[in-house]
């Protein structure tokens, strides 16, 4: 098999060769279809963004004052933030293998810059989760005896 590059589109039989041919510049739908793409990346960023500023302002607001509706607030933000950040930084595919039940999982990284942000604003969020999970411990706590 050959695939050139030639001005016309096709698919030709030369001599029992197959020879696909195709146009060098990329066709209108690809050209729309990859500005539509770029336009949702772009959204999803920014919206990725709004999310760890938010999250960054609540986590000061629930260090100053750790109520619980600061924390189930802090603890919704960190939900989204975590949420949005996989979907731009990761694909998972399944397969199926040999065996009837036998399934395979491949997760890869399809957004690096996604990546470092999720790892580096759970870094920075490490001190403000410790008080969280001290207060979840204390609401549990206080369900218990009242319970």
């Amino acid at each position: 098999m050959q695939i050139t590059s030639d001005r016309s589109s096709g698919i030709r039989s030369q001599n029992n060769k197959v020879i696909i041919l195709r146009n060098s510049s990329p066709s209108l739908f690809s050209r729309e279809l990859v500005k539509r793409e770029e336009t949702i990346l772009d959204l999803d960023r920014l919206e990725l963004e709004e999310i760890k500023e938010e999250l960054e302002d609540m986590g000061a607001c629930f260090e100053n004052e750790p109520t619980m509706a600061n924390f189930r607030i802090f603890r919704e933000l960190i939900r989204r933030f975590a949420k949005k950040a996989h979907s731009l930084a990761y694909r998972l595919e399944k397969l199926k293998g040999k065996k009837p039940f036998c399934i395979h999982e491949i997760i890869s990284i399809i957004d690096r810059n996604a990546d470092e942000l999720y790892r580096l604003v759970m870094d920075e969020q490490r001190d403000r989760f410790r008080i969280a999970s001290r207060i979840a411990n204390i609401n549990g706590i206080i369900v218990k005896i009242t319970a």
